[in-house]
């Protein structure tokens, strides 16, 4: 074997030994978003004022909302089709009454930082009906491009265990189909339309 061959297949064997790590590794990565804070937060909704024949605000609108917040973080320069799935395990008296309310929201033109937030609501109706609303476990999955890149679980668990219930979706409600929605875009992320 001459040198130039030797050299050659050295330089051959570097690039590819290189290459893998350092054009792959430098793709999206799961570690491109995380889920760095979940909050529970009692809240009343917003007043606004109007006039019209619909008459005064309902009571059920003056008793106290469920919020479930997500902070999560980007490391991407700018990112579509951030979706976020929430799990809310609410307590039955009994296990076999417990019941798991699912949502999720997609979000678009999430840019790089780490003050990102997100949320789902549960009306107060929901939460007399379902044992007086006592939470027992929250998850937080984000996704991107339908890959899961983080999950987070109040209280902390490696567990899949809203895998363990049967999912009841509706009762979770974006801000944009609340009393909050005229105010929505100052707080969470842009919402990715579901209709053109």
């Amino acid at each position: 074997m001459s040198l130039r061959q030797l050299i050659t297949g050295a330089v051959l064997l570097g690039v590819l030994t290189i290459w893998p790590s350092g054009t792959f590794g430098q793709t999206a990565g799961r570690d491109e978003f995380a889920i760095k804070d979940i909050r529970q937060l009692q809240v009343q909704a917003p007043t606004y004022s109007a006039t019209g024949v619909l008459g005064g605000r309902p009571a059920t609108l003056w008793r106290m909302w469920l919020e479930i917040e997500a902070q999560f973080e980007s490391k991407a320069e700018w990112a579509d089709d951030v979706q976020l799935k929430f799990y809310v395990l609410v307590k039955g008296a009994r296990a076999e009454d417990s019941r798991l309310f699912v949502g999720d929201v997609t979000h678009i033109n999430v840019a790089k930082g780490t003050q990102h937030y997100s949320a789902m609501f549960i009306q107060p109706n929901t939460l007399r009906r379902y044992s007086a609303g006592q939470i027992e476990r929250v998850a937080v999955r984000v996704f991107h491009n339908g890959v899961v890149m983080s999950t987070l679980s109040v209280p902390p668990t490696k567990e899949l265990w809203w895998d363990r219930y049967a999912p009841m979706p509706g009762y979770l409600l974006p801000p944009q189909e609340t009393p909050w929605a005229p105010i929505a875009d100052d707080r969470f992320e842009a919402v990715k339309p579901t209709k053109p």
